[in-house]
């Protein structure tokens, strides 16, 4: 573990244990992926392409602990937020995507990431995923209430603070 914790703080990221127990799963979260994003329908790991809220309940289960990932990346005041937005995410997933495969190495072998937003590996999706062995679910796709979620840890993070980006991903041990 000691090794994966390093890992995540030498790529820039805070990093907190979570319980599974406290993350908050709720239906209504479907509501912000189908009426309030873009890529709603039409990227592979987002809704209605992904695991159910249900599904992702009975998985959760299975689990006991798990890390959560924070990059905060700040913007300055003439970028535009949904330019750079695409760009920084395909990064923080990247260095994820490390962080998982080193928990599988130490033997966490059903680490499983959740990663920040809508997969952008390609420009657009095909009928079926190109890159299946890098599709990875937000935690928003499957249910999970990030707010209440962090709430629970006892984080609370300003989304109105349009200069920072939060990117929030969570690595599920076992």
């Amino acid at each position: 573990m000691e090794k994966i914790l390093k890992l995540a703080k030498k790529k820039g990221f805070d990093v907190h244990f979570i319980k599974t127990k406290d993350i908050v799963v709720e239906y209504r979260v479907y509501l912000k992926c189908a009426y309030g994003c873009k890529d709603f329908g039409k990227r592979l790991n987002c809704p209605p392409h992904c695991i159910s809220i249900d599904d992702f309940k009975k998985i959760l289960n299975e689990y006991k602990e798990g890390i959560v990932l924070i990059e905060k990346n700040n913007i300055n005041e003439n970028e535009d937020i949904f330019k750079v937005w695409d760009s920084i995410k395909k990064k923080s997933f990247e260095k994820m995507l490390e962080i998982e495969k080193a928990a599988f190495d130490g033997g966490y072998n059903f680490a499983h990431l959740l990663r920040p937003g809508s997969c952008n590996e390609c420009e657009l999706c095909s009928e079926e995923c190109l890159k299946p062995h890098r599709r990875r679910f937000s935690p928003e796709a499957v249910g999970v209430n990030l707010t209440k979620t962090l709430q629970n840890i006892n984080i609370d993070l300003d989304y109105n603070d349009y200069k920072t980006i939060n990117l929030v991903g969570i690595l599920l041990l076992d």
